[in-house]
């Protein structure tokens, strides 16, 4: 544990506390006294949260505090007063939407202690000149993505700010293994013989290191402990030789550190810079994890078309989350971007592969060891998100079926040598992937009241005002505070729901065979050429058809039981708050077109153009003009040039620009769109880059500086300022533009269908009468 207050959480203080609050939530008080207590506490929340008098880490522990009192009053409520039986079925129906309630409220306790005391570390910048720097391995491991996006990363490796004679970079290729190579299908054969020869030859023109095997077993953790085994420090095969498969065991003559990054994370130059100074200060860390930043949206910011006004949906983690769990040493890796000290990864085994997600289950048993892990919160790689809904489903099933196997295989609260503080992260960490059990039934159970009776909540509208209501609103504020610069309020809701009907399956799979999951390669880098339904769109047009079933099943039962006046009116709004999310998800499904697959990214930067002639007679414009840079991408930029300048589709432009650490970029340009953007032009570029020098340069530009992955975090969290209710409208105005987006896409494609097959049936008309 970090910090000053670290002594505030020793068990015996805690304990006293804890059985005091549910003393004071037990008490008994008259509905109207709750009524009070229950609001005033909201109210007081509110008060908290906006007082400036009162340091962040005292305001958010009394938070806490009031927030438990409210919730732990709430979970008394519902077990005294509201479960008792009526019938078998209700019973059943009550069950199940209290076990939901439990689970949910249980990983709400579990968030308060993992993010009472978030830490966030100061970064330990090293003398490039030191002769103490340890050595380091770069691991880019590889199965089946396009070349160029490995080409990128590797390029960006070699350019990392650190002594040439103390890296060494690895291409781990496990598309083109010796067992690919020889596949009985002869064309996935030949792919990988030409894929395995490609990447020869880019480890010889950059001179890094390739490596593949003879089988592809263990899928990533496999190819990682792979190359650990057969990389030696002074002993590595020469750049691009395929080294003996044979291998050399684990040894000391590696590289100290190992940087892991996927090969679609592109390193800025200063990542090892910032963070190998904490291996050198620490001997007992294992690992330095940093975020994953995004330079494309994924298939909900992009279908939703929010990507640029909201914080992506990995922000909460890598922006708040992963800070609490610093605090208490529970910090783990994520997979990639991230610094391994090799010495104690192979004293464990090497990396962890019982489980799927090998990241996670890796930490957890380096912690276990007495490790102790950091997290530095500056975004250093550049990576992509899926493209489509269907590729975030097979991520997010990887990720829920690896943690429930982790929670099944290695239960963190039984496992030896963790710290009490650790066994509560990582129950926290891996029972949440458990989240469809709970979506599914808080989606179902309005509807099992309004249509077919059942009484899944036996409450009186006074009731729920005094209870319920002040728990909802306190776990609201309490979540917008701990989480709002980096999470728009109820978007956790709504990743959740969307994802609840494919992730269901695939947890309950792996919660009856822990061992059965297989590793699944999400796809990246997909070019959608037109908008289309998504074909796991079906199962959210059946749940909107339930929804607005309930509807009239629930006038019908006020007239029928006009008594139940007040459990048909909370199940009602609660079925227009579902209501609102499948809008949502219906928005989602229908994905957008996105024919780039170089990805722009806004920014706003100063820099120097000059429009060079068009040949060697013409004149050009010989003073550089200040712009402002618009948006950039692997391919090209867009800059803002005022009106009065001339220049033309096709004209070759020099531009220069100066990073955050005072580098010098000039790159040649082309322009090949010009669009009206108010007082000024937006000029659209295509970077020249018509050798691997020229591509060179261009990766250092657009992936080389961290400061403007930064910039962009910062700019989206300060756009995205939004209290909760102004949070729900946002969203119920974007659930309506998604839905009807939805269903007029449809439209169209109906009538599309409709005039081809009436042109076919006219043709064949046509043709009969010519017979």
């Amino acid at each position: 544990m970090k910090g000053n207050l670290a002594s505030w959480w020793n068990p015996l203080l805690l304990i006293p506390g804890v059985l005091t609050l549910l003393f004071a939530a037990g008490v008994y008080l008259p509905l109207r006294d709750q009524f009070i207590l229950g609001w005033s506490a909201v109210l007081l929340v509110i008060v908290l949260r906006r007082v400036s008098v009162i340091n962040e880490d005292t305001k958010r522990l009394l938070i806490i505090l009031v927030c438990l009192l409210i919730t732990l009053r709430y979970v008394s409520f519902r077990v005294f007063d509201t479960l008792y039986y009526t019938s078998p079925a209700d019973t059943m129906a009550m069950g199940l939407l209290f076990l939901a309630e439990c689970y949910g409220i249980g990983i709400y306790l579990m968030g308060m202690f993992v993010n009472a005391m978030p830490l966030k570390r100061k970064i330990v910048s090293v003398d490039l000149d030191d002769p103490d720097l340890p050595t380091v391995d770069v691991f880019i491991p590889t199965y089946n993505e396009p070349l160029d996006i490995v080409s990128i990363t590797a390029t960006a490796a070699v350019q990392m700010n650190y002594p040439k004679d103390k890296l060494n970079i690895y291409i781990l290729d496990d598309g083109g293994s010796i067992n690919k190579r020889l596949d009985p299908n002869p064309k996935k054969a030949l792919q990988a013989v030409k894929r395995h020869e490609a990447l020869r030859s880019l480890s010889r023109f950059l001179e890094v290191h390739y490596l593949t095997r003879g089988k592809n077993d263990h899928a990533k953790a496999g190819n990682l402990n792979s190359a650990l085994q057969r990389t030696s420090w002074g002993m590595a095969d020469e750049p691009g030789k395929v080294p003996l498969l044979e291998g050399r065991g684990f040894g000391d003559k590696g590289g100290e550190l190992v940087l892991i990054l996927d090969c679609d994370h592109v390193p800025s130059k200063d990542f090892l810079q910032n963070t190998v100074g904490l291996f050198m200060r620490d001997k007992k860390l294992f690992l330095c994890q940093t975020p994953h930043f995004f330079i494309n949206p994924d298939p909900v910011e992009r279908n939703l078309n929010i990507f640029e006004q909201k914080p992506a949906e990995n922000e909460m983690f890598y922006g708040s989350v992963l800070l609490g769990l610093d605090y208490w040493d529970s910090a783990f890796f994520c997979g990639s971007a991230a610094i391994l000290r090799r010495s104690y990864v192979q004293e464990a085994g090497g990396i962890a592969g019982q489980t799927i997600t090998e990241d996670a289950e890796t930490a957890l048993g380096l912690h276990a060891r007495g490790y102790s892990s950091a997290y530095i919160s500056r975004p250093m790689v550049c990576g992509l998100s899926p493209e489509t809904f269907g590729d975030l489903v097979t991520q997010r099933n990887r990720w829920a079926q690896g943690m429930v196997q982790i929670f099944m295989l290695k239960n963190p609260l039984f496992l030896k040598g963790l710290k009490w503080f650790q066994r509560i992260c990582y129950t926290n960490s891996s029972a949440f992937w458990f989240f469809s059990l709970s979506r599914v039934v808080f989606f179902l159970a309005p509807i099992l009241y309004l249509g077919f009776g059942l009484r899944v909540y036996n409450a009186s509208l006074g009731q729920v005002l005094a209870f319920t209501m002040p728990h909802l609103f306190c776990a609201i504020i309490f979540t917008d505070f701990l989480h709002g610069k980096v999470r728009h309020p109820f978007f956790s809701e709504l990743y959740e729901i969307v994802l609840s009907l494919y992730n269901l399956p695939a947890m309950i799979s792996a919660l009856i065979r822990p061992k059965s999951p297989s590793f699944k390669v999400t796809p990246k880098e997909a070019s959608l050429k037109q908008d289309f339904l998504s074909p796991l769109a079906k199962p959210f047009y059946v749940i909107l058809a339930l929804i607005l079933l309930a509807y009239p099943f629930g006038l019908v039962r006020w007239l029928n039981h006009p008594l139940e006046l007040d459990s048909i009116l909370i199940t009602m709004a609660w079925n227009t708050f579902n209501l609102t999310f499948v809008f949502l998800c219906l928005g989602i499904v229908w994905e957008r077109r996105q024919i780039r697959r170089k990805h722009r990214m806004p920014v706003q930067e100063a820099a120097l153009v000059r429009i060079l002639p068009k040949s060697d007679t013409a004149m050009g414009l010989d003073a550089p003009i200040e712009v402002v840079v618009h948006d950039i991408s692997g391919d090209g930029l867009g800059f803002l040039l005022p009106m009065g300048v001339a220049v033309a589709v096709g004209d070759r432009v020099e531009f220069q620009a100066r990073d955050s650490y005072g580098k010098e970029h000039i790159l040649p340009l082309e322009v090949v769109r010009i669009l009206s953007a108010g007082k000024d032009r937006l000029v659209g570029c295509q970077f020249q880059a018509e050798d691997p020098f020229s591509f060179a340069k261009v990766v250092s530009f657009v992936y080389g500086d961290s400061q403007r992955w930064e910039d962009f975090w910062d700019k989206r969290r300060e756009r995205h300022k939004t209290s909760p209710w102004q949070g729900l409208q946002y969203l119920f105005f974007i659930g309506v533009s998604g839905v009807v987006r939805n269903f007029r896409g449809i439209m169209l494609l109906l009538w599309s269908q409709l005039c081809a097959g009436a042109g076919m049936l006219l043709r064949r008309m046509g043709m009969a009468r010519a017979r």
